[in-house]
C-alpha cells in the first residue's frame, strides 16, 4: 500500500502577510512539515505543491521532494483543495506513480507528533475506515452558542426549545477537525471527496492543534516553538 503527502502551499495569505513562509523557531512554516513528512515511514512521496517559484526554491533545498508549480486557477483564494490534490494526483499518474492513500499535511499545522500518523496510517490500513483526520476538543458547546434572526437572539441548536443551563463539564464532548492530518483512501477523490463516510478521529491537544490562521495563533505557535 503506497501513500502520497500532499503538502500545499500557496503565496500570498490577507490575514498574515506571507503566511507559509513566516518564520517559526528557525524555519519558514512550510519547512516544519516537509522535513515532518520525510520522518514518516509509510509515505513513498512527498509532493509540495505552489504557486510561488520562491517557495519551490526554498523547499528545493530539502532533498527527495517533487517539487510542483501549480497553475493559477488552482491558487486563489477561492480554490479547492480537493481541486489541487487532483491536480497533483494527476501528475503522479502520468509519470507512471499509483497510490492507493494521500495525506494532506498543512503548513498552518506546524506541530505534530509522528505516533498519531502512525497510529492513523495502521488504522486506514485496516480498511474499517475511509479517513483518518485529527481532532480537538471545541472550546465553545454549540448548545451554547446563538444566531440572530429577525433581530432576535436565538439558539444555534435548533433542536433545543429552552436555555440549555447545564454546567459545562456536564455537556457532551464535541470536537472539531484541527487541521494537522488528513489520511484518505485515494477512491474517495472519485467521489469528490477528501473526507468519506466511515471517519477516524485522533484527538490532539494543545499545542498539536494550533491552526496558524490568525496573528494571535502566529504568536502562540512561536510562543509553544521556544518550550
Amino acid at each position: 500500500m503506497k501513500t502520497l503527502c500532499i503538502i500545499p502551499a500557496r503565496q500570498g495569505s490577507k490575514a498574515i502577510k506571507n503566511k507559509n513562509i513566516q518564520i517559526l523557531g528557525r524555519e519558514k512554516l512550510f519547512i516544519h512539515s516537509l522535513k515532518f513528512a520525510k520522518k514518516l515511514k509509510f509515505v513513498n512521496q512527498i509532493v509540495f505543491t505552489s504557486d510561488s517559484n520562491k517557495y519551490i526554491k526554498i523547499a528545493s533545498k530539502i532533498r527527495n521532494i517533487y517539487l510542483s508549480k501549480r497553475p493559477k486557477k488552482f491558487s486563489t483564494d477561492r480554490s479547492l483543495m480537493i481541486d489541487v490534490i487532483k491536480y497533483e494526483l494527476n501528475k503522479q499518474r502520468r509519470i507512471g506513480n499509483s497510490f492507493d492513500f494521500i495525506l494532506i499535511l498543512q503548513p498552518t499545522c506546524p506541530f505534530r507528533k509522528i505516533k498519531d500518523f502512525e497510529k492513523g496510517f495502521k488504522i486506514i490500513s485496516n480498511k474499517k475506515y475511509d479517513t483518518v483526520i485529527s481532532i480537538s476538543k471545541t472550546k465553545e458547546h454549540p448548545d451554547r452558542l446563538k444566531v440572530f434572526k429577525n433581530k432576535k437572539l436565538i439558539n444555534y441548536n435548533k433542536n433545543l426549545s429552552r436555555e440549555n443551563l447545564k454546567p459545562r463539564q456536564s455537556l457532551e464532548p464535541i470536537f472539531i477537525r484541527s487541521g494537522s492530518m488528513y489520511l484518505f483512501d485515494v477512491k474517495l477523490l472519485d467521489k469528490n471527496l477528501i473526507v468519506g463516510k466511515n471517519v477516524y478521529g485522533i484527538i490532539v491537544k494543545e499545542k498539536y492543534s494550533i491552526n496558524i490562521d490568525s496573528k494571535e495563533d502566529l504568536v502562540l505557535a512561536r510562543f509553544y516553538s521556544k518550550k
